[in-house]
């Protein structure tokens, strides 16, 4: 005997399907084994950063990589968004203008942002003349977020501790 498929019987067919279908995922949504995933909330919005360069002067009496605070915007690729809790990264480019070789120790970020990670890892050397020389740091954001926009903040140490 051959089953002959009628439109009225495929149509009962696939509501029968669905609805199995249905089913299925609503008893694997309520055991748990389903879950959907949560929203990830606002993200955080990185307008600008600002960097502070804590350094000595050379005997021209010019800081020894140039100015004591440089604004990164949008031509340094900002904004920029990030999830709550990611990271980022941003490059500062600095060259030595002194005589002298000279280290930077450490950077920091002011609240709530932190700093995860440098490349190159910190204390590091700048030798004298270097010219276009990056200093790539990883930044935290706070793990909540009302979707706020931010400058950062960062502090480059390379005087002396």
């Amino acid at each position: 005997m051959k089953l002959r498929l009628t439109r009225p019987r495929l149509l009962e067919l696939l509501v029968a399907f669905a609805t199995g279908i249905v089913i299925v995922l609503l008893v694997l949504i309520g055991t748990g084994t389903l879950v959907l995933p949560a929203a990830s909330g606002a993200k955080v919005t990185i307008a600008a950063a600002q960097w502070h360069i804590e350094q000595g002067t050379t005997k021209s009496g010019f800081g020894w990589f140039g100015p004591n605070e440089i604004n990164a915007t949008e031509a340094d690729g900002l904004p920029i968004e990030v999830a709550p809790g990611g990271t980022f990264q941003l490059v500062l480019t600095l060259s030595n203008l002194d005589s002298v070789n000279h280290t930077i120790y450490s950077v920091s970020a002011a609240s709530p942002f932190g700093v995860v990670s440098s490349v190159p890892r910190l204390p590091t050397l700048v030798i004298s003349g270097a010219d276009d020389w990056n200093l790539a740091v990883t930044v935290s954001v706070p793990g909540s977020s009302d979707g706020s926009s931010y400058t950062v903040e960062l502090t480059v140490v390379a005087l002396s501790p």
